[in-house]
């Protein structure tokens, strides 16, 4: 394979002789009469970087070139490393020299003229040895290109199916034909590297032919084999929510073998390198759970497949040249070539070397993107094709990939070798790694972050690096408005939501490839294997992996480490001189450690600029991290401390501070506003904040700010903020408290701050969610020109918009998910025209005689909403539409508004409406008709792949259909269906119904009285109409008994809905088999009563009561004897916890927010020998008193305490 170490050279040099041309500017080395030096050394570096690319190129075959490149860049590695020390010490002199100079000022001076003296006779020597080499100064291929040319970013994977529907199918026809009677078939697909593995295991797992089994199951093994997080992988997936977890291999294999037995399954086990012979046959016994199980499993290895199958194994050819061609051809861009008859042989002569491999052909196929003819013709002529043929031939098309990226892109690249096989990387990290190491140089066009970003996106389109998490298909969003929402923008948009932090990892052959560009300066020191061969005198980045013990790393680290991330040292322990090796440290990653505090040397790191440190234990930090004078980014998310250190304004080159989800936090440091290079805050989840400090208003660079679930904001601090592109206030204005109880109705107070933020006149992203406490939005909203997004969701007490959001012609996302239906139907009747899909809205045209349905005839989209299909005035018109050959189609909306006139009786429009069989999402709402039409009632035939329905605002239907016999539904809503007074078995339609339902909810059924949650199945056993429910939520349904017992769930959410909790049978008449197996529970506005449900409920684990108007706890509560966490807000007439409450010996959590009559909690309180937690907030005085009194040292077991009175929690 061709020897890529010396490429990283024009990089380095490059990015040292810039900084050498700041210092000879830089009014230190001015000081210490140093410029001639400095000069002279640039100069040299220059006349060394006109030949480097002749000398990159000619290092892949003569070791006696990569020998002088490596010289070369450890020297250019050395002179940064002075640069730094000396400004660091001078800076340090400058600040105790007073008047002339002192003998302090010297040392340094003297240390950096023996240093210079030493760089600068290296550097003669090596330049010495370039005039021997007699290099040209003509590259071979010069790739140098702006980021401002044409760039199209591939589809991740989309490539690498081409030429796969074959094998797809033989290997489906192998699962199902294969036949062990006597347990689990067991198929291995084997074959190179990056050839398409794991992607045909991607096409067979989402093929139709397995839509209709019990479970299916996917699980990366990795090389690291791990039979319990296999198991518990599959178990997880199983139960969907992954409740149970176990250490002990015999309980995880029963675990398995209890859920699987007799159901048909298809696990995948993707990447399984395994080879030990003990190993495979524990994971054989676990998964042997019967015949109905097919496991699907991909190695590299044949004989790890023939030792794991149970029959036979299947060898995954390589792609031919032709389809390698159509690889290169989709990612090259070929089409719109105006060149493409010159193109096409030299192209097809490529595709023939790159060994059948897609995911070679695909990187390929996007470098040649930007290449003109004559370097298409270079590519091809490479000598790196002249390799002998060996099992990772693949690595000879990704290495000239490599080679052939500019050298910027090729050091962040090489960079990745520092993280693990498999290991997802989170890309802002990444980019501000970048950052540290001066890998990035910002230009007068983009910022650092901005040219970061950039590099991600073309490494992407290379395939060099990838989307750790691939969603084969992206979840619904509840009731997700847009407004000019594209198909594209659409999935965006959900990705987003779903995946907060972008993950990206990279194929292991391309980060073989990374380790053989840096296998020199990175190395990984792991305690399990042997130690490295390598001369760790070059080695400038490092990761510590399996580290368990204390240890002195300066033992085992080069001292010129730049980079150091921690991998899986949990318990490792770090003495307080740890780091005084490391001066030269940039990058510190402690994330997979256990590290309870700084080591007292973190103060030595004065070259520090990126530290990670979650979770850390001890409640301060210490004083020395404000001396870390060149730190940009720190990020001490989940962190214990309850304050951050005095003089934290020091840290005046700070760019990015994340504290989220540091709940002990109470203060920020007055002098926040002095790090006035701060852009990125995170706040989210500060509970403990109280308020903002005065100089918050100074932070006018701020571009994100994140304060969800905070709730110290001053609204009026942000109006300097001008800067600012992102700002996320969820939840984050419900702490307006009046008379004790949330303020749900004092808009006006609010709305009036809310005004400020219209002044952030580049404000791109906005989230209001998850705020009850304001009913409107100012008119000033539409100051904000930039808006791209505003996330009202779950703010259900807006009603309406101001006119001048309308003339915001950047916003793309209204998101009024949880919202109100006025809103919605207000946002639906608000929408332009013309707006794209996937909200289409009928209009009649201008005779008034037919719609604008037609339009949609000849689109086939994902996801389609119709709304006002009230302004359909011909059935033709929906048979036009073809909606049944869309087979695109996933998500589909049908709207009516039910108070409009209507030409057509809906029935039978909807009759015309058979949407695609393959249909997963399907939502009616506003339909207005008694019964359904043919293909309603029979659902199950007509689109059998549902897996949600929503049935909403259907006032005049009185019997609902049998969705019940709807094999994959998982979700049903049903919501304001005025005319339904009971559920029972015609929900279900026959036997077996909802075998894999997981969430039911029921909102606003005002006339709903009954519900029998069992049924008589026709072989005249009774059966659990829901057998298999996660999730129940009853909301706004005042009459509603249930019959006979509680349906089967685990959590269940009871709103406004008091019978449901009253009208049960007393505690003795109560039988046993009736209980369900619940865990959690919540209620909201309910009254008082028996809660008598609570009898019928012995495994509640969680019960949160919220905003009931309670007088006392009811009796029924004594039963809870599993409960652990209970949770009482906004019980305004709730006066005291019962004497009975010691009861409930198994509570650990006990929380108390805005109970203003409890005025102490009973004697027995002390019985709670369990409990670990107790919070009281925004209550009576005197129990925060009870709380600091004799009493409260008798909860000595009590780990948390957290007690406050505070009558505001927002002060302005």
């Amino acid at each position: 394979m061709a020897d890529v170490v010396g490429l990283l050279a024009t990089a380095i040099v490059t990015q040292v002789g810039t900084k050498l041309g700041s210092a000879i500017g830089d009014q230190v080395t001015m000081f210490c009469c140093f410029k001639d030096d400095l000069e002279d050394m640039k100069e040299v570096l220059q006349s060394i970087a006109a030949v480097l690319k002749d000398a990159e190129r000619r290092s892949i075959r003569e070791q006696a070139v990569r020998l002088w490149l490596k010289r070369l860049k450890n020297v250019a590695f050395d002179i940064s490393d002075m640069l730094d020390e000396f400004k660091a010490d001078s800076k340090s002199a400058d600040g105790k020299i007073t008047g002339s100079l002192s003998c302090i000022a010297i040392a340094p001076k003297l240390s950096m003229a023996n240093k210079m003296k030493k760089m600068r006779e290296e550097l003669k020597k090596i330049n010495e040895a370039r005039i021997n080499f007699r290099f040209d100064n003509h590259p071979m291929i010069d790739n140098e290109y702006q980021l401002t040319d044409r760039e199209t970013i591939s589809k991740v994977n989309e490539a690498v199916i081409i030429g796969r529907n074959k094998e797809r199918k033989e290997v489906i026809a192998l699962l199902s034909g294969s036949n062990n009677k006597k347990g689990t078939v067991i198929l291995p697909i084997f074959g190179l590297g990056g050839i398409g593995k794991t992607t045909l295991a991607q096409l067979v797992f989402n093929d139709t032919f397995f839509k209709d089994y019990d479970h299916r199951v996917w699980v990366y093994v990795s090389k690291v084999f791990d039979l319990k997080k296999i198991g518990n992988t599959i178990i997880s997936q199983v139960l969907k929510e992954g409740r149970q977890h176990g250490e002990n291999k015999e309980w995880i294999a029963q675990r398995v073998h209890d859920l699987l037995h007799d159901k048909k399954t298809l696990v995948i086990l993707d990447d399984l390198w395994e080879i030990n012979n003990y190993q495979l046959n524990d994971l054989k016994l676990m998964l042997d759970v019967g015949s109905k199980m097919k496991v699907l499993v991909t190695t590299r290895n044949e004989e790890v497949a023939s030792r794991v199958c149970t029959n036979t194994t299947y060898r995954l050819s390589t792609l031919d040249n032709a389809m390698c061609w159509d690889i290169i051809r989709q990612n090259s861009n070929f089409e719109s070539r105006t060149d493409k008859q010159q193109l096409e042989p030299i192209g097809r002569a490529i595709a023939s070397k790159c060994g059948g491999v897609a995911l070679a052909a695909q990187a390929i196929g996007f470098m040649l993107s930007r290449m003109e003819l004559e370097q298409w013709t270079e590519v091809s002529n490479s000598d790196i094709w002249n390799e002998s043929f060996s099992e990772n031939m693949v690595l000879q098309s990704l290495m000239l990939t490599y080679i052939s990226m500019p050298p910027h892109l090729r050091l962040c690249f090489a960079y990745c070798a520092i993280f693990p096989r498999g290991h997802s990387i989170a890309k802002y990290d990444l980019i501000h790694q970048w950052i540290a190491l001066d890998f990035i140089e910002p230009s007068n066009t983009f910022s650092s972050r901005e040219l970061g970003d950039m590099y991600v996106r073309q490494l992407l389109g290379m395939s060099f690096l990838q989307p750790s998490r691939i969603t084969v298909l992206l979840p619904p969003v509840e009731n997700m408005i847009g407004i000019q929402i594209t198909n594209g923008d659409l999935a965006f948009l959900l990705f987003q939501t779903s995946h907060k932090h972008h993950g990206l990892t990279m194929h292991d052959l391309v980060h073989d490839v990374a380790r053989s560009a840096m296998v020199e300066e990175s190395m990984v020191f792991d305690e399990k294997k042997p130690s490295s061969t390598v001369d760790q005198k070059y080695c400038r980045y490092a990761s510590l992996a399996n580290y368990s013990k204390p240890l002195k790393i300066s033992t085992i680290l080069p001292a010129k480490l730049r980079a150091l991330l921690f991998k899986d040292c949990s318990n490792l322990g770090l003495h307080g001189g740890s780091f005084s090796f490391a001066k030269y440290l940039r990058v510190l990653d402690l994330t997979e450690s256990s590290v309870s505090d700084f080591p007292a040397s973190i103060r030595q790191l004065k070259q520090l600029r990126f530290l990670v440190a979650p979770r850390m234990k001890n409640q301060r930090l210490p004083m020395s991290i404000t001396e870390l004078s060149k730190l940009q980014y720190l990020n001490l998310h989940g962190s214990h401390i309850s304050a951050l250190p005095k003089f934290f304004g020091k840290l005046e080159g700070l760019m990015h501070l994340d504290i989220s989800d540091c709940s002990n936090l109470e203060s920020l440091p007055q002098d926040l506003g002095s790090i006035t290079k701060l852009q990125f805050l995170n706040l989210s989840g500060c509970s403990g904040i109280e308020e903002l400090p005065e100089s918050f208003l100074k932070l006018t660079n701020l571009m994100h700010l994140d304060m969800s679930s905070c709730h110290c904001l001053r609204p009026e601090a942000l109006c300097g903020l001008t800067k600012l592109q992102y700002l996320n206030l969820s939840d984050g204005l419900n702490s307006f408290i009046y008379d004790g109880r949330p303020a749900l109705v004092v808009d006006s107070d609010i709305r009036e701050k809310l005004e400020y933020i219209s002044n952030l006149i580049n404000l791109e992203h906005l989230d209001l969610s998850k705020n009850r406490s304001f009913n409107s939005l100012p008119e000033s909203f539409g100051n904000l020109k930039r808006l791209c997004t505003l996330d009202l969701s779950g703010c259900p007490f807006i009603l309406s918009l101001p006119e001048s959001i309308g003339s915001i012609d950047s916003l793309k996302f209204l998101l009024v998910n949880g919202c109100s239906e006025v809103l919605k139907q207000y946002v639906r009747q608000s929408q332009l025209r013309n707006n794209p899909l996937p909200h289409f809205a009928v209009h009649c045209n201008d005779s008034d005689s037919s719609s604008n349905l037609h339009q949609l005839k000849n689109i086939n989209p994902s996801e389609l909403e119709i709304g006002c299909l009230e302004n359909v005035r011909l059935l033709r018109e929906a048979k036009r539409m073809e909606l049944c050959n869309k087979e695109n189609l996933l998500m589909l909306t049908f709207h009516w508004t039910v108070t409009a006139d209507r030409v057509l009786e809906d029935s039978d429009l909807l009759a015309e409406l058979v949407p695609p069989s393959d249909l997963m999402i399907l939502k009616l709402d506003g339909y207005s008709s008694i019964s359904f039409p043919n293909w309603i009632m029979g659902i199950s035939y007509y689109v059998p792949n549902l897996v949600s329905v929503w049935l909403r605002n259907l006032p005049r239907c009185s019997k609902l259909p049998p969705l019940g016999q709807l094999p994959n539904l998982e979700e049903l809503h049903l919501e304001n269906l005025d005319s339904i007074t009971k559920i029972d078995k015609d929900l279900c339609g026959n036997n077996g119904a909802f075998r894999r339902l997981l969430k039911f909810t029921l909102t606003k059924m005002k006339r709903l009285e009954e519900w029998y949650t069992t049924y008589c199945a026709e072989d005249g056993i009774e059966e659990f109409m829901f057998p298999i429910l996660d999730e129940l939520y009853i909301s706004g349904c005042p009459r509603l008994r249930m019959k006979p017992c509680p349906p089967i769930f685990i959590k269940w959410e009871i709103t406004d809905s008091s019978q449901v909790l009253n009208s049960w049978e007393e505690p003795d008449k109560v039988r046993q088999s009736s209980s369900s197996p619940t865990t959690r529970l919540k209620v909201t506005l309910s009254s008082g009563g028996s809660w008598s449900l609570l009898y019928h409920l012995p495994t509640i684990r969680e019960l949160e009561i919220f905003c009931c108007h309670l007088t006392s706890l009811p009796e029924s509560m004594r039963r809870l004897t599993s409960l652990r966490t209970l949770d009482l807000t906004a019980c305004s007439n709730l006066s005291a916890l019962p004497e009975w409450f010691g009861e409930l010996t198994s509570l650990e959590s006990l929380s108390i927010c805005m109970c203003p009559k409890i005025e102490l909690l009973p004697p027995s309180i002390q019985l709670l020998t369990n409990l670990q937690k107790l919070t009281v907030l925004g209550c009576n005085k005197k129990i925060v008193e009870w709380c600091k009194s004799e009493w409260n040292k008798t909860l000595s077991h009590v780990k948390e305490i957290k007690c406050k009175c505070t009558s505001k929690v927002l002060r302005l």
